[in-house]
């Protein structure tokens, strides 16, 4: 069961104060109209409720109050986890707590499993699907990168299929996807546009279909500046050649290279930590000043991480060898969690949707319960970038 939610949880998403929701949502003047519809939209996310009589504002209430249905038993949804997603807080959970709220919204009775990254005829999800109570289930949220034999399997029971953050070639079935690719183009083109000629992404492919769409939109950034760059001339042979003729600098080409790391694992930090002693070993014998200055014209302008998780903890690692940010090394995260704006250096970050990823993939279910007939739908959320200190 999902626990209360308070104003000051609604606050602190939002980054006002208490008081301000307080007035937000009971009606009263002293709030803007843009900020009343973004905290009666977060609360509406977390799943706040309105106590019966407390507040003026009725259009509020009846955003944000579910009516009581009649006696008919709720429609029983299965949701299946990533069984590693399922104690991670910063994204996972808040997701999970979106497709709560869309559930009490929609008058749903939500059920949830978890699924193994691995299948197996013993799977979790193939006991479930033998179960008794599975005669009363009326479709599937699966969240997370799932195995095609577990949608295969569960695609057999003929009955709504929603995908989450995933996408599944072998089936048919609805998807609430984020920009990840436009994410991290959005990241490395902030990057860019601060100077950086040297950009490392950080990641791992196959922990997630996300990551790598966001390594793909990084590329498609440089791919977009290289091409607007060769149309100006600027970073062309013949630029390069003519600079060395009148003694100017040539310009130093664009380049994007990725460092993957076991993220998942146990031992990623120091992985990363490897990585990053080994850009700096040279300067080792060198004072702190000197080490500094050295090991940052040898790490790349800046790194896109393929979440903030990653970006911090290489904050982190930079900062422990000296190494300024952003005067010697700018980095962005991706995801806009809790901890990217507590951190020493606030996190310059992509902000994605996460309870709104939940609440849309439970109106996608909705919608194909009531209407199995229509086109089946890809709905993707947008991006924003979020500029902070660190880059």
């Amino acid at each position: 069961m999902a626990q209360k939610v308070s104003m000051q949880q609604i606050a602190d998403r939002l980054g006002v104060s208490k008081y301000t929701v307080s007035q937000a949502l009971s009606g009263k003047e002293g709030v803007s109209d843009a900020t009343r519809k973004e905290v009666a939209a977060m609360a509406r996310a977390l799943g706040y409720r309105v106590r019966n009589g407390g507040g003026t504002d009725g259009t509020i209430n009846r955003d944000l109050q579910v009516e009581q249905g009649n006696d008919a038993p709720m429609p029983l949804v299965w949701i299946g986890l990533d069984e590693r997603h399922t104690h991670e807080p910063t994204f996972w959970q808040r997701v999970q707590q979106g497709i709560e709220a869309g559930c009490a919204e929609h008058h749903l009775r939500p059920h949830f499993f978890t699924f193994q990254r691995d299948h197996s005829s013993t799977s979790p999800v193939q006991i479930l699907l033998n179960e008794e109570s599975f005669n009363h289930v009326s479709g599937f949220i699966m969240v997370g990168k799932c195995p095609s034999e577990t949608l295969l399997l569960i695609n057999r029971k003929g009955l709504p299929i929603v995908l989450v953050d995933h996408e599944e070639p072998v089936i048919l079935a609805d998807a609430v996807l984020n920009a990840n690719i436009e994410a991290g183009r959005m990241a490395c083109h902030h990057l860019l546009s601060q100077g950086c000629r040297s950009i490392v992404f950080v990641g791992r492919d196959s922990f997630a279909v996300s990551f790598r769409e966001r390594f793909w939109g990084c590329r498609l950034a440089l791919e977009e500046s290289q091409s607007q760059s060769a149309k100006s001339s600027k970073y062309s042979l013949q630029s390069a050649s003519n600079s060395l003729l009148t003694g100017q600098e040539p310009r130093i080409e664009l380049q994007l290279k990725k460092w993957t790391v076991p993220y998942g694992g146990p031992s990623w930090r120091q992985s990363l930590e490897r990585r990053i002693q080994a850009a700096v070993d040279v300067y080792s014998s060198q004072e702190a000043e000197e080490f500094a200055a050295g090991a940052a014209s040898l790490l790349p302008g800046g790194f896109v991480c393929a979440n903030d998780e990653i970006a911090l903890a290489l904050m982190q690692l930079l900062q422990s060898r000296e190494i300024p940010i952003p005067a010697g090394c700018r980095v962005v995260g991706i995801d806009n969690t809790a901890a990217s704006l507590e951190a020493a250096v606030p996190l310059t970050t992509v902000d994605l949707a996460k309870e709104w990823l939940g609440i849309r993939a439970v109106e996608s279910f909705v919608r194909k319960r009531l209407r199995p007939e229509a086109q089946h739908e890809k709905i993707t959320l947008s991006a924003r970038l979020i500029i902070r200190a660190s880059g």
